[in-house]
């Protein structure tokens, strides 16, 4: 497919409805190029470094123009690819393909002096205005064509005949790129669990007490971090909420789960343990997961794993299964949650929660399969009463006095549609080393900087907790008095909380 081809549909459909732009990308887009499409559609791309600021730099050096000149066209559009289509004079298109263009998007953009940003240059200054506003859009990973994941899920279900629950149960296993892989080969994507492959965690939200399901089983929620565990004889393999490998932080726990007599796949949580072995402070968990002398940080602190769900048993897969016929195997192993007994009190479980320095508890459907990768009203948490929140950093000020070096006050934000929305600023509830760190991995997401603030891409998770939802006179969700909880290294920026979910907090 060819890159102007490719711009010509996004331009098409770029103001269409969801519904409008499946039907036509559906019938639109080929087999052959379904799968270049999902990845460019998904944006599915790694981090490139590239933000707001540094971008205005790339196209003013392309363009052999000055960066206010670049400024200024932004200022009128308020956006820099629609800048790009009428700062550049060539209209005839290029020769680039799609595939072309998804290998130099690729690349990183530490530097606009380095040879892959010299590439993205060259590759840029032979396209024409549409190519070139499209390249800028998602080389920015700010496509602004309304197209979310749920989207591309359901122009491939359209295109293809599947159902959308199809779909997202195919997502349990692979990514939409390669799921569209295998659909263009009239296949359907293997859905063996086997030992090393990621699931996608199913995820608890708050309800309601009145909505909490009839046939439960009650665990206490730990403030931990959330971990699945494969083991086939005695290789272990610990994989963290994201994906990725964390085995060698936690040879304490490998050893642990090499003693199971039988090979499964677990869900769980590791925290941190004080030495007579009730829970620690959760802030204690960045020296198992950050230091890089793994021996020293396991001395420091001891962390306990705790197992709450299972996903593969001794060769059979259990996934599926309801929650009541899994725990019958999760039982036959060590290392249990906390469960309440059959008939308990939930109130007076979440008392003895709280009481023994846990966070809370988790609700769950005896009835539910696991459901890998959604939030689920199957699964209600319930902590004390206090507003928490999983948000993203926004921008971030420079703290004074000794903290003059580092940021110390950050705006944070939560999801609206594609969007993220400001909901105030927190500037409490951090230790000396969580501000160095926060402020060494933000310095690398500078967007742009003005009066003082940094705005910053967001990809930075904390989560907070605050007194209540606020409302002001213009219509205008806040948090009122929010306080950091933890730096969530373990999320990605898409998975904070919603607006929707703050509103319904008020």
């Amino acid at each position: 497919m060819k890159w102007i081809t490719t711009c010509r549909l996004l331009e098409l459909t770029e103001d269409y409805t969801p519904t409008n732009q499946i039907n036509r990308m559906s019938i639109a887009i080929e087999n052959k190029d379904i799968v270049n499409m999902t990845k460019l559609l998904s944006v599915d791309f790694d981090e490139n470094q590239m933000g707001h600021a540094k971008g205005v730099k790339f196209v003013a050096k392309c363009l052999s123009i000055f960066d206010d000149e670049v400024s200024n066209e932004y200022a009128r559009w308020g956006d820099l690819g629609t800048s790009v289509l009428h700062l550049v004079m060539q209209h005839e298109p290029s020769n680039f393909t799609l595939a072309d263009v998804l290998d130099f998007l690729s690349f990183k953009c530490a530097s606009l002096e380095s040879t892959e940003a010299q590439a993205l240059q060259d590759m840029f200054c032979a396209m024409n205005d549409l190519e070139a506003k499209w390249f800028t859009r998602y080389l920015l990973r700010k496509p602004r064509n309304n197209i979310s994941e749920g989207t591309v899920k359901k122009i491939l279900a359209k295109k293809f005949g599947k159902k959308i629950s199809v779909v997202k149960k195919h997502l349990n296993f692979w990514d939409l790129p390669s799921i569209a892989k295998y659909y263009s080969m009239n296949e359907e994507p293997p859905m063996v669990l086997s030992h090393g492959t990621f699931v996608k965690p199913m995820l608890a939200k708050e309800i309601p007490m009145e909505k909490w399901p009839k046939n439960k089983i009650v665990d206490y929620k730990y403030d931990g971090n959330r971990y699945q565990i494969h083991k086939q004889g005695d290789n272990v393999i610990i994989f963290n909420r994201k994906g990725k490998i964390a085995t060698q932080q936690f040879q304490d726990v490998v050893e642990t789960v090499r003693q199971y007599k039988v090979d499964c796949i677990l869900d769980g949580e590791i925290y941190p343990i004080n030495e007579d072995g009730s829970p620690a402070e959760h802030k204690l968990m960045a020296t198992r997961v950050h230091s890089k002398n793994h021996e020293e940080a396991r001395e420091k602190v001891k962390v306990k794993w705790v197992m709450f769900d299972c996903l593969k048993y001794d060769g059979v897969t259990v996934m599926d299964f309801p929650y009541w016929h899994r725990l019958e195997f999760i039982k036959r192993l060590p290392d249990q949650a906390h469960r309440m007994e059959e008939g308990g009190d939930v109130l007076a479980f979440y008392n003895r929660a709280i009481n023994d320095g846990f966070e809370g508890i988790i609700v769950k459907d005896i009835t539910l399969p696991y459901e890998a990768g959604k939030r689920s009203a199957g699964w209600a948490k319930y902590k004390p009463p206090r507003i928490e929140l999983d948000v993203v950093i926004l921008s971030a000020k420079y703290g004074q006095g000794n903290r003059n070096s580092v940021f110390a006050s950050f705006e944070i934000g939560v999801k609206n549609n594609t969007e993220y929305v400001s909901v105030g600023h927190v500037g409490t509830g951090f230790s000396e080393d969580d501000l160095d760190r926060l402020t060494k991995k933000l310095r690398k997401n500078v967007d742009s900087v003005e009066d003082g603030k940094v705005n910053l891409l967001p990809r930075e998770v904390l989560e907070v907790s605050a007194d209540l939802v606020s409302c002001d006179s213009k219509g205008n969700y806040g948090l009122r008095f929010p306080r950091c909880k933890r730096i969530r290294d373990d999320k990605h920026a898409s998975e904070v909380d919603t607006y929707e979910t703050l509103i319904s907090l008020a």
